[in-house]
């Protein structure tokens, strides 16, 4: 198959330089990971995981909590809080969905801690997610392309 790529644009934009950055440092990115490895922990623990979501539909709020008969869901703000905020947010929601008393919640905080501390970084080598790259061209023409 041919590629139908013009190729003095193509060329015009190589000559751009460009800002590439490690996704995974991403808040947001981030988020979804520690999201997923709760999920895990809680159903291998025996515990309700709850949805997680961002942002609060609230702007004046930095975590909200929603019961439902089918699930729980906890919505954090991430944009403009450290990470370490956001990730005690999201434990105090599992916390809450599940309704644990005092000894029991200590437990599981402490585990979620570990578990977001490790989460990306504990696990084998060839079981990691692969390191993706954002690859930010500078406009052209008004235009801004990312790859």
């Amino acid at each position: 198959m041919e590629n139908n790529v013009d190729r003095p644009l193509l060329a015009l934009s190589d000559a751009h330089s460009r800002v590439v950055s490690n996704i995974e440092n991403a808040p947001s990115v981030r988020f979804s990971i520690v999201a997923k490895a709760f999920g895990q922990l809680a159903a291998q623990a025996g515990f309700v995981a709850p949805g997680f979501r961002s942002p609060p539909s609230s702007r004046q709020t930095d975590r909200a909590i929603r019961k439902h008969g089918s699930g729980s869901v906890v919505a954090v703000r991430i944009k403009d809080r450290p990470f370490e905020a956001v990730i005690a947010d999201m434990i105090e929601g599992v916390i809450v969905c599940n309704e644990l008393s005092s000894p029991r919640s200590g437990e599981l905080r402490n585990l979620l801690w570990q578990t977001a501390i490790h989460a990306g970084l504990g696990v084998a080598p060839e079981l990691r997610h692969k390191p993706t790259a954002v690859v930010h061209r500078l406009p052209a023409a008004g235009k801004v392309e990312a790859a």
